[in-house]
């Protein structure tokens, strides 16, 4: 859950891959270790940062820059990517600790259990590969359900239904693409917006129209 937050993206530099969980707070300077204390990052961020909070840490580069000479930071980021370190860190942990994501992936990869790095990395990749396909993120899509155990976000679990019938639509690019942007502005499933139409479009016919569901 940690390591998909900020789209996959260490939350100190911004740019590399995230790999690790880091404490922002530091174990040895009272931090927690809780999730909402847990940050992804890259892991030459990790290794850089050391057993410091990541305001500390800004502290330092700042001070690099200024008398480096004075060896406050090994190594430090380029002023204008360090700036934004505090700032990311509140967005990602505001993200971490959001109720509703915590609850998406506890009913998605609650029982996903890793004995190694390598799997963990599949997991990982799995994750990121199926929230990539969703034009928003799942968990803040209105639910059609309540239950503790199934999720019934709308565009990934709820579109289910036991009458459902899976369905293949043949569309020219021009209409694909009019279709996706549909389906990203109501923030819904494809599926849920593409049966939409069709019964709209039986309605119609019922009624005596020509058929223009659009």
């Amino acid at each position: 859950m940690v390591l998909t937050a900020q789209r996959g993206v260490c939350t100190y530099c911004g740019r590399s891959a995230s790999t690790t969980v880091d404490h922002e707070e530091p174990i040895a300077d009272g931090g927690a270790d809780v999730w909402w204390n847990f940050v992804p990052a890259c892991e030459d961020c990790n290794r850089w940062k050391k057993g410091r909070s990541a305001r500390r840490w800004v502290a330092d580069m700042d001070l690099h820059h200024r008398y480096p000479k004075a060896g406050f930071a090994t190594r430090a980021m380029r002023p204008q990517v360090y700036a934004g370190i505090t700032r990311r860190v509140e967005r990602v942990q505001r993200e971490i600790a959001d109720m509703d994501r915590r609850e998406w992936f506890r009913l998605h990869y609650g029982d996903e259990r890793h004995r190694n790095k390598t799997e963990l990395a599949e997991i990982l990749a799995r994750c990121k590969a199926e929230l990539r396909g969703y034009p928003h993120y799942p968990w803040r899509t209105p639910k059609l359900g309540t239950s503790q155990n199934v999720c019934t976000r709308l565009m990934c679990c709820g579109y289910q239904h036991p009458k459902a019938k899976h369905m293949v639509a043949f569309l020219e690019q021009e209409e694909r693409d009019a279709f996706q942007r549909a389906v990203f502005n109501e923030r819904a499933h494809e599926g849920e917006v593409l049966g939409r139409l069709i019964r709209e479009y039986l309605l119609d016919k019922e009624r005596g129209g020509d058929g223009d569901a659009t």
